[in-house]
């Protein structure tokens, strides 16, 4: 019967002739007046928004719900009673921020502001970060550090939080100066990496779960927990923030003295859901028949001008998706995105697929995109210049869009993994958004998870055995006998000392350990090859070196494989050695695998190259390298041979043997074919800080213009990268 009441309702809220308004609400109020099925009423509050400019005078009952439900965001300031002016100053978060809070969110917020940790787990539509900007804007700490799990992330919280620069220094790199009073926005690497977090008054985790390990190489889970140590060494006041999870591993709170906040059922925007059988079995190729006529479908319903968000499993089916949805024909050409195509054309191939979307308002986001163009694609979706964007799990574990619209086109993850519970409400949560879409539409191809929701475990707190070797040696001297026999491998052997080990944290310990025992049978023999100390090593010797990644630290499996050989890797670090584009490279790697698979793409060709550079060249390789030269400085010196130092040629690889501004400049949205073009109008050189790099850029912005070194178009990319710096 009460399920039967609550579809009534629903069904008559969507009915457009529907106006027996008062009758609909006041028999919701009475339902209301139960106390049973508040998280329903929430819902069908919601969905009455949409309709609130037909409700006449019967929107003052709605107002009389939503003060009631604690939806004070949504109380319609100028026609507010008595009572709900009270509620909505009470409920105000502070003057800067000039936003509400919901009833849920003033509560996480007061704990907070008295001195209790909390660890929050609420729907995505919870408005989580809310919270934080609200501690901000009260300027109760001097030093706050925010750790998110991406970089993307680092972009949009900054510009989230640009307005209160005149209160705080925002810092978004481990070597930037600090002031007295700093908001640090950190990635777990860089926390620890970072010698200025010197007084830490308080810290947030965002995406908490991450704590949690996946695998038994999940590096950037260890990494997130010794930033964790690290700052609860410094600071027991904190905020972790995630999406619904069951609870967290026993005996945490009580370690950690904080309270797991469940709001699980709290949602500020409601959601509908409608499934798609997929009847075929086997591969991807079959399932996608099925797929692509439920996404033709769709997408003629919901129409071109919806923000739209279709979740794949990887980048290339996301690549792929888009050419098939501009072959459907449903989405017509524009020219407002022209310019953004004509330069993807002329920086990268003409026949990439991406700027070939762009024109019809279609987009990708995944991790393989060069930064400052993720960003740059998320602020035009959010604007509307973009309607559908095609993406991977970066973006939706985090990084907030406006999407009306929600399709999970693969209903499984990597190696087909079907999607957990979690998962799936992290990605359908993305469906809405306050003030914009109070109601959500998610598209599901294949079925929705029934698993459990999960419990997250802190292993650098609980020493459990989900803590790996890795993460152990960094507190080996908080380790109970239990913790140090998983560790005995490494602290009873003399070949390398623990200290190293610890330094090069993210290279498995036992990867290092190994070549440290190869190296000392064959220090002799190598030494020849491995005695140099120059930013650019001969060839006999970076192929060496190339030798060494490839056979010890297991280059081949980063980066998807997009390196296969000593040869191409040797090759591949030559081109960016010679500052060879990036075009030229993507024609280069198009016409060798061409010629080996008709099949291959240009879009191939471009995820490869951009994986290489991003993942290796950015990441990977000069950590490895350092590892190495730590390894052969220890034991040629063991054994008295002269060692040789790769220290320049790690850090000049790391920025691309480009000015290291360069690199700061593209987590600003300010890509390497811009910043390039402007290094001498703005007179970068070796020494500059971000600091420095910002204050030259402002200067200069009006004579970059007047010398025409850069385009109109990249001029404008220019400007609204120095709004938020």
């Amino acid at each position: 019967m009460l399920e039967m009441t609550l579809l009534n309702f629903k069904e008559s809220i969507t009915d457009p002739k529907f106006d027996n308004w008062d009758s609909l609400l006041i028999n919701l109020i009475d339902l209301y007046n139960t106390h049973t099925v508040n998280n329903d009423i929430r819902d069908i509050v919601l969905r009455l928004l949409e309709r609130r400019k037909d409700l006449g005078n019967a929107a003052k009952l709605l107002d009389h719900l939503i003060g009631e439900l604690g939806l004070y965001p949504y109380l319609q300031e100028k026609k507010l009673d008595f009572k709900d002016r009270i509620r909505h100053t009470l409920f105000s978060a502070p003057e800067l921020v000039d936003k509400t809070f919901h009833i849920k969110q003033a509560e996480v917020f007061h704990k907070l502001m008295s001195g209790k940790s909390v660890a929050l787990s609420a729907p995505t539509s919870f408005g989580k970060s809310l919270i934080i900007e609200a501690i901000i804007a009260d300027y109760k700490f001097d030093n706050i550090v925010i750790v998110v799990p991406t970089i993307a992330l680092i972009d949009e919280l900054k510009k989230k939080l640009h307005k209160y620069n005149d209160h705080y220094k925002i810092v978004t790199q481990s070597n930037q100066k600090v002031t007295d009073r700093n908001l640090f926005i950190y990635t777990q690497e860089r926390v620890i990496e970072s010698n200025n977090l010197e007084k830490v008054d308080f810290f947030v985790i965002d995406e908490f779960y991450k704590l949690a390990p996946t695998s038994t190489d999940d590096y950037r889970c260890d990494r997130l927990n010794l930033a964790f140590h690290k700052l609860h060494n410094q600071c027991k006041h904190f905020y972790m923030l995630g999406p619904n999870i069951e609870g967290i591993s026993e005996g945490i709170e009580k370690t950690l003295s904080c309270n797991l906040v469940k709001y699980d059922h709290f949602k500020t925007v409601s959601t509908n859901e409608y499934y798609y059988e997929i009847k075929s079995t086997g591969s991807d190729n079959k399932k996608d028949e099925e797929r692509d006529i439920h996404l033709s479908s769709i997408l003629d319903s919901i129409g071109a001008k919806q923000q739209t968000v279709i979740f794949c499993k990887s980048p290339k089916r996301a690549n792929n998706l888009i050419n098939k949805i501009i072959n459907l024909g449903i989405i017509p050409k524009s020219e407002k995105n022209s310019d953004l195509s004509h330069w993807l054309k002329e920086v990268y191939h003409q026949d990439w697929n991406l700027a070939l979307g762009i024109e019809h308002g279609i987009a990708c986001h995944h991790a393989k995109l060069p930064r400052s163009l993720g960003s740059l694609i998320v602020e035009m979706f959010n604007s509307s210049k973009i309607n559908i964007l095609v993406c991977t799990s970066t973006l939706i574990e985090g990084v907030n869009t406006n999407a009306r619209n929600i399709i999970i086109y693969d209903d499984c993850l990597t190696r087909n993994e079907k999607l957990d519970t979690f998962t799936f409400n992290n990605i359908s949560g993305r469906s809405g958004r306050m003030f914009e879409h109070y109601v959500g539409n998610v598209y599901i191809l294949g079925d929705k998870p029934q698993e459990a929701l999960p419990f997250v475990d802190i292993p650098i707190v609980s020493q459990s055995d989900n803590a790996s070797p890795s993460m152990l040696l960094q507190i080996s001297e908080e380790l109970d006998d239990a913790g140090k026999r998983k560790i005995s491998r490494y602290t009873n052997q003399t070949t390398l000392p623990i200290e190293l080990l610890n330094k090069h944290q993210g290279i498995p310990p036992e990867r290092l350990l190994e070549f440290a025992e190869v190296f000392v049978d064959k220090c002799g023999k190598w030494h020849r090859l491995m005695n140099w100390t120059e930013a650019y090593p001969k060839k006999n010797q970076l192929n060496h070196l190339c030798v060494l990644m490839m056979e010890y630290f297991k280059v081949t499996t980063m980066g998807s494989g997009c390196i296969r050989s000593t040869k191409q890797l040797n090759s591949r670090i030559r081109d960016v050695m010679g500052n060879v584009s990036d075009k030229d490279m993507i024609l280069e790697e198009y016409n060798y695998r061409k010629s080996e698979d008709s099949k291959y793409t240009i879009d191939d060709a471009v995820q490869v190259i951009f994986e290489f550079k991003r993942n290796l060249i950015g990441y990977n390789l000069p950590k490895i390298i350092f590892a190495i030269n730590d390894i052969q400085k220890l034991i040629f010196e063991r054994f008295s041979y002269t060692p040789g130092d790769y220290s320049s040629f790690a850090v000049h690889l790391e920025s691309f043997f480009e000015l290291p501004a360069l690199s700061y400049l593209e987590e600003y949205g300010i890509p390497f074919h811009i910043s390039r073009k402007i290094i001498n109008d703005i007179k970068l050189n070796e020494q500059d800080d971000l600091d420095d790099v910002i204050r030259k850029i402002k200067e200069k912005i009006s004579t970059i213009r007047r010398n025409e070194s850069i385009s109109s178009f990249e001029h404008e990319i220019l400007k609204n990268a120095i709004k938020f710096m």
